[in-house]
């Protein structure tokens, strides 16, 4: 296949680019520096020049609390800049790959949201990410939705958060003796080199438009996920059981999140086990 990646340096942009070349994708691949997808004529030009067979978009604003603070940002970037990408690949017959959230749900579902239910965000964030879901498919009906959630990949993980939750326990853990640690909210996570190829596997398989759930299997409160961290690394940190009553850096999220990968798991595309996952992750840092 031959691909224009947006977002290159991001987590899961990365691991697209690295696992592309290794299948014997050519792939065009562009950070935000290189190509902001917010300058439309840019990207048509280079849509024009590379004349890609799919694009694949990354690239998203999604530190959640500069995004209530930064409104405008938030939707040009999640919202209007999706939906001129969508409008240029629709006009040329280009297959347009989005990656969304699950933050898009409000959490008062019990078990892991599948892709038929119902999205009503709590959050800004959560809001500009489904916006663009809803002009994507508008504007480009044979778009492919991926929504992922707790994405970690790479030694530095996330430029734009600094880090991941991951890094973030191991970084503490030589900081303090102790970490207090949200234990109401769960969601699944996503290891970036696994997500980037369940992705990679869907589009050689040429699946029909439409949303797919790309997580780890299973499901873990933010609690039980730094414990695993701790275990494995045997870290010197107490953990603080804490209630947050869904709120994170003062902005409501679902305090559900898990996601289940339905649609994925029926064309035969299943990421592994997230304690798998993440182990395998560890072991990967220096």
């Amino acid at each position: 296949m031959r691909m224009l990646l947006l977002g290159k340096n991001g987590q899961v942009g990365a691991q697209i680019e690295r696992l592309s070349n290794i299948r014997g994708h050519k792939v065009f691949a562009f950070s935000k520096q290189e190509l902001d997808i917010t300058d439309s004529d840019k990207v048509k030009k280079k849509i024009d020049d590379i004349k890609p067979e799919i694009v694949i978009n990354t690239a998203a604003y999604h530190v959640v609390a500069s995004c209530e603070k930064y409104s405008q940002k938030a939707f040009a970037v999640n919202t209007l800049a999706v939906k001129n990408i969508a409008v240029l690949c629709s006009q040329i017959k280009i297959r347009l790959v989005h990656f969304s959230t699950s933050w898009v749900f409000d959490g008062n579902k019990k078990e892991p949201y599948i892709e038929s239910d119902k999205p009503n965000p709590l959050q800004i964030y959560g809001l500009s990410k489904f916006a663009g879901e809803i002009v994507l498919l508008n504007y480009n009906p044979d778009s492919v939705i991926i929504r992922t959630c707790g994405v970690f990949g790479a030694v530095r993980g996330s430029r734009a958060k600094k880090g991941n939750f991951i890094l973030y326990i191991l970084n503490q853990a030589g900081l303090k003796k102790g970490l207090e640690i949200s234990l109401e909210q769960k969601t699944s996570i996503a290891n970036a080199e696994d997500l980037a190829l369940a992705t990679l596997k869907l589009l050689e398989q040429k699946v029909g438009s439409g949303i797919y759930h790309l997580a780890n299997k299973g499901y873990c409160s933010w609690l039980e996920l730094a414990k695993e961290i701790v275990s494995l690394k045997k870290l010197d940190l107490k953990l603080i059981p804490v209630d947050r009553k869904g709120i994170f850096q003062e902005v409501r999220v679902p305090i559900n999140s898990s996601l289940e990968n339905t649609k994925a798991k029926s064309l035969g595309v299943i990421l592994p086990p997230w304690r798998e996952a993440l182990k395998r992750y560890l072991m990967s840092l220096p």
